[in-house]
């Protein structure tokens, strides 16, 4: 099976619970469509041309470059519609709001997704398989898109910062490779990890704002610069570290609590370890597991232990959750089903593909709630296997 095949493949239309008036009020209120364009990036294009200070911009979450996506996006105290069109997105004004958009105002994501590539003998099978999932729904891992700042080789920057290992911690925040990253963003940190502890080299290489502050306090000295140059980052990338991990640590303990029980089944391999199915999905019930963090409260005791586990596999204790990691940044725990059943789950009848002769596409179309990836329901459809 093949995904995004081309951006229209996968659409995605956020639901809200943000009030629109006509009225005016404090917030303008936007759709933001766009293609080939990740959500921040767009908004600061848009910040950037239309002058006004990113600060003002709210909005509830970051969709898929490689979607077409619909989301909503508010302005603070500005006196003008920005509505306008570009290459790539739009911004176009709905009305008003007497608060901002954000994530806790999203209310699900409605899908279209063009499954492509599917061989003929195959069809089928994924018609079937989406009607037992319907029925039994998935396990709500965290998806590959919530990885993009794991390093294969070095681990997570936000568990080298929980074991006070604050030179590493920069050191992968600065030098880590990416897929998506252009060439000479690549090469750029390969040099600076081989010139790493000549500051004053690093120091000249550097390009970004969060390099050369960096480095900027590694040649001035002083207590603790390595975790001083780690809090000089922008918040946004801070707190993606920060969520990294506490996914990884979810997806780790739901895995393992599979293999307890004995649910374990089928497998789809993963950035940061495989995304195991259940035998029967519907035996996850009602368990919650919070997103590990300060305050987490288990109603399942046997997966507390499983966590704790995973976290002295890995040199840290429960309550090393609960600190600080860098100035107002920590980890904060929040409940999460560990089951998700998509709503208005369809399957249309297969066609053939005419991207790809000779093979038919499927289109799908279901909602799932804020934090939920649409993604997830392909590799539960493919990791689902027929009962015996």
């Amino acid at each position: 099976m093949r995904l995004k095949a081309t951006p229209t493949d996968f659409v995605v239309r956020e639901a809200t619970s943000l009030r629109i008036r006509k009225e005016p009020a404090p917030y303008r209120v936007y759709m933001l469509e766009k293609q080939d364009w990740n959500t921040t990036d767009a908004l600061a294009r848009i910040a950037k041309d239309k002058r006004i200070s990113y600060d003002r911009i709210g909005y509830g979450g970051k969709k898929d470059r490689h979607a077409h996506t619909f989301q909503y996006v508010t302005v603070h105290q500005h006196p003008q519609d920005i509505s306008l069109t570009s290459k790539g997105y739009s911004l176009q004004m709905l009305g008003f709001s007497m608060e901002p958009m954000e994530p806790a105002k999203i209310v699900a994501n409605h899908f279209e997704v063009t499954v492509r590539e599917v061989k003929p003998e195959a069809a089928g099978r994924l018609t079937a398989a989406v009607v037992r999932v319907k029925e039994t729904g998935m396990p709500n891992y965290f998806d590959d898109q919530r990885f993009g700042n794991y390093d294969k080789e070095r681990g997570f920057i936000a568990e080298r910062m929980l074991q006070g290992k604050w030179e590493e911690a920069l050191n992968m925040a600065l030098t880590s490779i990416h897929p998506e990253e252009h060439k000479e963003a690549k090469q750029r940190k390969r040099d600076l990890r081989e010139r790493w502890g000549d500051w004053a080299a690093c120091r000249a290489l550097s390009q970004t704002a969060f390099e050369q502050r960096s480095f900027d306090l590694l040649l001035a000295g002083g207590p603790g610069p390595f975790k001083a140059a780690l809090a000089t980052a922008n918040r946004e990338t801070a707190l993606l570290w920060v969520s990294t991990y506490q996914s990884f640590l979810w997806n780790e303990t739901l895995r393992r609590q599979l293999a307890e029980k004995g649910w374990a089944g089928p497998a789809v391999p993963g950035p940061a370890g495989d995304y195991v199915f259940p035998t029967e999905a519907g035996r996850l019930g009602d368990l919650i597991i919070p997103l590990p963090g300060r305050g987490m409260r288990f109603p399942s005791p046997e997966t507390g232990l499983i966590l704790e586990e995973i976290l002295r596999e890995r040199r840290l204790r429960p309550a090393s959750l609960d600190q600080e990691v860098l100035p107002g940044l920590g980890f904060k725990a929040s409940p999460r089903e560990a089951l998700v059943r998509p709503a208005g789950l369809w399957v249309d009848p297969p066609q053939p593909d005419d991207l790809y002769p000779g093979f038919q596409k499927v289109l799908l179309r279901f909602s799932l709630p804020r934090g939920s990836y649409a993604t997830m329901l392909v590799k539960a459809l493919q990791a689902d296997r027929p009962p015996v």
